[in-house]
């Protein structure tokens, strides 16, 4: 069976199960285990030579349904092979260590994922690794930034926070032509709205945490690699000593069957909550690519399929403590870290501490806005019931 000729909807039902086996339960079982058990000490030896190739060997290198999550993973995005972590923050450790050493210089966009900031800063910092911040706009101007000693490009498109878009063709384009790896965390579009190997990237990230699992109640990351950095990936991730738990396993199993059509929900909603929010006196910029008059709108109409839930607002005309007292009295937009789930969430935020490229200018405040899978006619009718309090109303 060619699960390629099939569309995303189909791919994601069929992906990562053995169309080969006659008869099975719909979903996998979980699989709980440390030791795994062998008959000769041959074939204990073979499988610890194979423990990096979804071998059973050993709990922590994976179990039967951790290999059918990342062969899932890998095939929706069209990568060659995919390594399960326990969360995506341990996801983007494995991939750069995996990849950096002492005395290596990395670029990484300025709008990346706070945490991904804080590690280039910290850790690979105390390894004698460098970093240089670019602009989310840069496009060939980055050519200026490789050093002798560059080995990585880190994308992430649409940025964390500010969802400012990149150039990615352009700046794969670029990494090659300079020996350059390309890292992109992929969590926003996930492989349904964006296609990171299409599109020439070599290593993708995702926080399964978010929309692949959909309901909050799991921590998982996934790496899918192309042919080069397989093997070096999956070893950096199990030497790390990161993997996933057996019920977030299989919690992203399941998850991943309806994220299709989640995403689709996420985004109509979404799109229905930002026009009636254009239309608010509060309202300065929304910042959401699939918008015509959004910087990024050309080319995110270029390169994505899709456009998720989240999004962020500018405010104006309010003072801080409005915007607070608001968010505290909303009732179904509740407040909490992360997203990507069936809920609604808001949160504000400040990019303006978090930018070492450009200022972010905004005095009366941003928010960020998970749009869940709520009827968006009530979603709208609880900011209208509390949107005049930023008028001080």
């Amino acid at each position: 069976m060619n699960k390629n000729k099939y569309k995303n909807d189909t791919k994601i039902i069929l992906s990562g199960k053995n169309q080969k086996s006659k008869s099975s339960f719909v979903n996998s079982p979980i699989y709980k285990g440390s030791t795994v058990l062998f008959k000769t000490v041959e074939d204990m030896n073979k499988s610890m030579k194979r423990k990096n190739t979804q071998t059973l060997a050993y709990g922590r290198f994976g179990s039967p349904s951790t290999f059918e999550f990342e062969k899932a993973i890998a095939e929706i995005d069209e990568g060659y092979s995919a390594v399960a972590t326990s969360s995506g923050t341990a996801a983007i450790v494995a991939s750069l260590l995996a990849i950096l050493k002492t005395g290596d210089h990395i670029l990484i966009t300025d709008s990346v994922y706070g945490v991904t900031k804080n590690l280039a800063k910290g850790l690979l910092n105390n390894m004698g690794i460098t970093t240089t911040f670019y602009k989310p706009d840069i496009g060939k101007e980055i050519n200026r930034l490789i050093k002798k000693n560059t080995k990585v490009i880190f994308i992430e498109s649409p940025g964390s926070l500010t969802f400012e878009i990149q150039n990615v063709p352009m700046l794969v384009e670029i990494a090659k032509n300079n020996n350059l790896i390309t890292i992109m965390d992929n969590t926003w579009a996930t492989p349904l709205f964006f296609k990171p190997f299409y599109n020439g990237i070599d290593i993708s990230i995702q926080s399964a945490t978010k929309y692949i699992v959909g309901h909050s109640d799991a921590m998982l990351g996934v790496i899918t690699t192309n042919k080069n950095y397989t093997k070096c990936v999956r070893e950096a991730a199990h030497n790390m000593g990161s993997c996933p738990s057996p019920e977030d396993i299989y919690l992203g199993i399941r998850g991943l069957k309806t994220l299709s059509i989640r995403l689709q929900k996420h985004q109509q909603s979404a799109s229905k909550v930002i026009e009636w929010l254009k239309t608010q006196d509060v309202t300065d910029t929304i910042l959401y690519p699939a918008i015509p008059d959004n910087p990024g709108y050309k080319i995110w109409k270029r390169d994505f399929l899709g456009a998720s839930g989240l999004f962020g607002i500018k405010l104006k005309n309010t003072k801080i403590s409005l915007v607070n007292k608001m968010l505290n009295n909303l009732k179904l937009f509740n407040m909490g870290y992360s997203w990507g789930g069936y809920e609604s969430l808001i949160l504000p935020i400040k990019p303006e501490k978090l930018r070492d490229t450009y200022k972010w200018k905004n005095d009366c405040g941003t928010l960020r806005i998970h749009v869940g899978l709520e009827d968006p006619d009530d979603l709208i009718n609880d900011l209208k019931d509390n949107i005049n309090i930023l008028k001080g109303i």
